[in-house]
C-alpha cells in the first residue's frame, strides 16, 4: 500500500501561527523556526480573553517583521476542529447524554456555522490562498513552550 508523500516545504521561512475563535487569541510569525513577533489580541482590543480573530495582532507582527500576508508560506492553526469537535465534543455531550443536551444544542450553531469550517474561515480572514497546518493541541502547547525558550 503506497503512503502519501510529504507536502514540499514552502519556499517561504516564514511561518504564522494564530489561535483564535476559542478564547485569548493571538498570532505569532517565525522565520527559520525563529520568533520575529507575537502578541495576543487582548492588548490590542481591551478585551480580556479576545476570542476573535487575531486581526490586529497579526498586523503587529507583520509590521514588526516588515512583511505581508503574500510573503507568508504557512500559516498554523492550533488545534484540529474536526477532531476538537468529534473527541471532545461529542464524547462529552455522549458521556454526559441525555443530561448535557442543552448545553450540547448551544454549542451546535457556533460548531456548524464556523468552527468546522476552520480552513476557509482562515483564507478569509488573512486573504492567504497558502497551505494550512492544523498539528494537534498539545503539540502547539511544546511548541510554545519550547520556540521562546533559551
Amino acid at each position: 500500500m503506497a503512503t502519501a508523500s510529504p507536502a514540499p516545504p514552502s519556499a517561504s521561512p516564514w511561518i504564522l501561527g494564530l489561535s483564535c475563535f476559542y478564547h485569548d487569541s493571538a498570532a505569532v510569525l517565525l522565520r527559520d523556526g525563529v520568533i520575529v513577533a507575537a502578541a495576543q489580541e487582548e492588548r490590542f482590543t481591551r478585551i480580556r480573553h479576545d476570542e476573535a480573530f487575531p486581526a490586529q495582532a497579526v498586523a503587529y507582527c507583520f509590521r514588526e517583521a516588515g512583511i505581508t500576508v503574500a510573503d507568508v508560506g504557512l500559516v498554523a492553526f492550533y488545534d484540529k476542529p474536526f477532531l476538537k469537535f468529534f473527541d471532545r465534543i461529542l464524547d462529552t455531550w455522549l458521556a454526559a447524554a441525555p443530561r448535557g443536551l442543552a448545553s450540547f444544542r448551544a454549542a451546535l450553531p457556533a460548531w456548524a456555522g464556523s468552527k468546522l469550517w476552520m480552513r476557509s474561515a482562515l483564507r478569509k480572514h488573512l486573504g492567504y490562498s497558502g497551505r494550512i497546518l492544523f498539528p494537534m493541541h498539545h503539540e502547539s502547547h511544546a511548541a510554545s513552550a519550547f520556540l521562546p525558550s533559551p
